[in-house]
C-alpha cells in the first residue's frame, strides 16, 4: 500500500506527506481502529472512539513535514489542537483503494526514534531498523458520526 496523508487545521495550515511520487514510501504503516470505549458490553452503543496510528520514515526529504507533526503534538494554542485528517490508501500512486476523512482529531502520543548510522537498515528495512516517527491520534468525543470512508 501507498499512503497519502493530509492534515488540516481550522486556520488552514496543511501538513501533507506522501502526495509526491518520490514520497510514496515514507508512510510505512497506518492503523485505523474503531474502539468501543467499554469492552464489556452487551449491546451496541455509540460510546466509540476512532483511533489512528501513522508510522513513517524520517529523512531529509520529509523532515520539514515531520517537524510540523512534532509541533502539532506539543501545540499549546487550543484552536490548533483539533484537525481534519484525510488518509488515502492506494495500490499505486494513481490508484486509490480507500479514503478516510476524520474531523476533530488530536494528538495523543508522538514519538521520534533515531538510530546510529550503523544500526540503520536499507530502504526495505522496517521502522524498527530506521529513523522513524509514530503518531497516535484520536477523534474528539461526539464526532464519530462525521467519519467518512469511500
Amino acid at each position: 500500500m501507498i499512503f497519502e496523508i493530509t492534515i488540516t487545521s481550522e486556520d488552514g495550515e496543511v501538513i501533507e506527506i506522501g502526495k509526491d511520487e518520490k514520497e510514496q514510501n515514507f508512510i510505512t504503516d497506518v492503523v485505523i481502529h474503531m474502539d468501543t470505549v467499554n469492552n464489556d458490553v452487551r449491546n451496541k452503543a455509540p460510546a466509540m472512539l476512532a483511533k489512528i496510528e501513522i508510522h513513517g520514515a524520517i529523512n531529509s526529504e520529509v523532515g520539514d513535514r515531520v517537524l510540523k507533526l512534532f509541533e502539532w503534538s506539543k501545540e499549546l494554542n487550543e484552536k490548533k489542537w483539533y484537525r481534519t485528517i484525510t488518509i488515502k490508501a492506494k495500490t499505486s500512486i494513481d490508484k486509490p483503494y480507500r479514503t478516510y476523512i476524520f474531523e476533530k482529531v488530536f494528538v495523543v502520543d508522538y514519538w521520534e526514534r533515531y538510530k546510529t548510522e550503523s544500526a540503520q537498515g536499507d530502504e526495505q528495512a522496517k521502522n524498527a531498523d530506521r529513523d522513524h516517527f509514530e503518531l497516535f491520534l484520536t477523534q474528539k468525543e461526539n464526532n464519530f458520526k462525521t467519519i467518512e470512508a469511500y
